[in-house]
């Protein structure tokens, strides 16, 4: 059962050779890993060039959407049974993939490993939440075999690529924030067991949004709500997915106002955006292309000199 590691870095050098360096320490030896750089200016293709046991694919930066897209593609168009994704910021644990080859089978699925803190090794990077339970530390898994029906995409997530031939890669519109919500979504709807194997560990930054982003990062919550409409559509169904996001849009947008801080002005208009360029169904805007954003670079603008 061969597997491909499929990585995708974007002006992240140093973390991009921690990553790779973990991927040739595995113990289960994978048959190839395909970086893809979106277009890094940091050094990371001359670095990439040097490296002889690497497939690489250089493209311009389409956010982690576009780039796991063009992984998955070429991967399963490259043979491989097994195609394990990830971004340039993880630490695969040893023997992260030899685990979850070893976690019971399922047929075409999608397994993930378990996204664990590099500040504290006792928390979750992402947590995993289920109706019946929600998982915050490492302990909470102690015992679990298998956690079904949620997974943290794509931070050592190992799919089938029968799964990517029927389901297609990741919409490389949605950019970033969301698009590995919607994929997962869209797998479930098709009817393919999405787990996660505890005792497959990857190291990864916590998520950075869980004590909010400030300005002028916060433009990529552009993204977390314009793509949310497919991820409720994947859920419901086209027409009460819509529906279901419009009323999940609203309350949001409007409690932006609510909350008094420096930023919120660009707040509540950038939600905005997001939820009437969802509403039109326009997923076509770049980081460059959001308004809300070029009026908070222009009222920042440097000072011209006296």
């Amino acid at each position: 059962m061969t597997v491909a590691a499929v990585v995708v870095t974007f002006n992240r050098l140093g973390d991009l050779q921690v990553c790779l360096a973990s991927l040739r320490q595995q113990t289960l030896p994978l048959a190839a890993i395909l970086v893809i750089d979106n277009g890094s200016t940091d050094g990371t293709s001359a670095w990439l060039a040097t490296q002889t046991d690497l497939t690489v694919f250089t493209q311009p930066n389409l956010g982690g959407a576009g780039g796991f897209a063009t992984g998955l593609e070429r991967a399963a168009a490259g043979g491989y049974a097994w195609i394990w994704c990830m971004d340039d910021d993880c630490i695969a644990a040893p023997d992260a993939l030899e685990r979850l080859m070893a976690s019971p089978r399922l047929g075409p699925c999608i397994k993930n490993c378990v996204s664990v803190s590099k500040r504290d090794h006792a928390e979750l990077a992402f947590y995993l939440d289920r109706p019946d339970r929600s998982y915050r530390k490492v302990a909470d898994l102690a015992g679990k075999d298998l956690v079904f029906g949620v997974a943290s995409f794509f931070n050592g997530t190992l799919i089938s690529a029968d799964v990517v031939r029927q389901i297609g890669v990741p919409d490389r519109r949605l950019f970033i924030w969301g698009d590995e919500v919607e994929y997962m979504t869209r797998a479930m709807k098709q009817g393919y067991p999405v787990v996660t194997v505890p005792g497959a560990i990857f190291y990864h930054p916590p998520a950075c949004d869980r004590e909010g982003i400030p300005w002028p990062g916060a433009w990529k919550n552009y993204y977390a709500i314009r793509n949310q409409r497919r991820v409720f559509q994947n859920l419901h169904g086209p027409r009460y997915g819509l529906f279901v996001y419009l009323r999940w849009a609203q309350r949001i947008v409007v409690r932006q106002l609510a909350v008094k801080n420096q930023n919120f002005l660009y707040n509540f208009l950038l939600y905005l955006e997001a939820a009437v360029d969802s509403a039109r169904n326009h997923f076509k805007k770049r980081p460059e292309d959001i308004l809300t954003l070029r009026f908070y670079r222009w009222r920042h603008r440097p000072a011209a000199p006296s």
